[in-house]
C-alpha cells in the first residue's frame, strides 16, 4: 500500500479517502478486482465493520463498493457535532451508568476533532452519581481509557453490593419464616389437649376400695350382707 493512503475508520471525509486511494490506484496501476482487495484493506474500525456486514454477492466491482461506502459515509458525515457539544451529553433520569457510557462513546464517534481532555471533562460531567463523580475528582484520570476502568470497576463494585444486599434480605425472610413456624408449635404446644385434636380420655374414676378409705386414710370394711332364708 502506498504511504500516500491512510486507514478510514467511519469519522473522517469520506471523499477525500477515495481521492487519495484511487490516486494511488491508478499510478500503481492495479487491476480492477485488486482495487476492490486494497480498498477493503484501508477500512478499519467502524468502516471495516461496515464493510464485513455487506451482503453477500453485494458488490459488483470496484464502482458497487466505491458507491456503497460513499452513500453510507456520508450519511454519517451529517451528523456530525462540534466538539463544544460534547458537555450537552447528560445521563437521563433512569438511565444506569453502564447505558450512559455506552451512549456518550457512540456520541462522541460524531464529534470531529474533539480532544482527549475534552471527553474526559465532558463525561466526568454528564455522570449525575455523586459517589462517581467523587472518584474522578479523588484521582483525575488523564486519559479516556483510564476513566473507563475507574467507572466500569465502579459498576461492578455497585453490583456486588447489590448482590450481597438481595442475599441478605432473601436470608432475613428465611429466618422470619422458620421464626413465625416456630411461634406456631409454641402456641400449639401450649394448648389444652382438647383443643389440640389429640386423643380424648375418660377422666379416672375412684376405684371402690377408695371410696372406703376414711378421711382418717384407715380402710373401712363393707358392711356384712346378711341373707334371711
Amino acid at each position: 500500500m502506498p504511504n500516500n493512503v491512510k486507514t478510514y475508520d467511519g469519522t473522517g471525509d469520506p471523499e477525500d479517502h477515495v481521492k487519495f486511494f484511487q490516486a494511488a490506484a491508478q499510478v500503481e496501476r492495479w487491476a480492477m478486482p485488486t482495487w476492490c482487495h486494497m480498498f477493503n484493506s484501508t477500512l478499519i474500525g467502524a468502516a471495516g465493520v461496515w464493510f464485513d456486514e455487506l451482503p453477500s454477492e453485494s458488490i459488483d466491482g470496484y464502482k458497487d463498493l466505491k458507491a456503497s461506502f460513499l452513500a453510507y459515509f456520508m450519511q454519517q458525515k451529517k451528523y456530525v457535532k462540534d466538539p463544544v457539544e460534547i458537555h450537552n451529553i447528560k445521563q437521563r433520569d433512569g438511565e444506569t451508568i453502564e447505558e450512559f457510557t455506552k451512549r456518550f462513546k457512540v456520541e462522541i464517534r460524531r464529534m470531529k476533532g474533539a480532544l482527549e481532555c475534552m471527553r474526559i471533562s465532558g463525561f466526568m460531567h454528564g455522570v449525575n452519581n455523586p459517589e462517581l463523580t467523587n472518584r474522578f475528582n479523588e484521582h483525575v484520570s488523564k486519559t479516556m481509557e483510564e476513566m473507563m476502568i475507574t467507572t466500569t470497576a465502579f459498576i461492578r463494585g455497585e453490583a456486588a453490593v447489590a448482590g450481597k444486599k438481595k442475599g441478605h434480605t432473601s436470608w432475613r425472610i428465611q429466618d422470619q419464616s422458620k421464626r413465625h413456624g416456630s411461634e406456631r408449635r409454641s402456641d400449639f404446644q401450649g394448648q389444652p389437649r382438647d383443643r389440640r385434636g389429640s386423643s380424648k380420655f375418660t377422666p379416672l374414676t375412684r376405684t371402690p376400695k377408695e371410696i372406703l378409705v376414711t378421711e382418717a386414710g384407715k380402710f373401712k370394711p363393707p358392711p356384712l350382707m346378711v341373707t334371711l332364708v
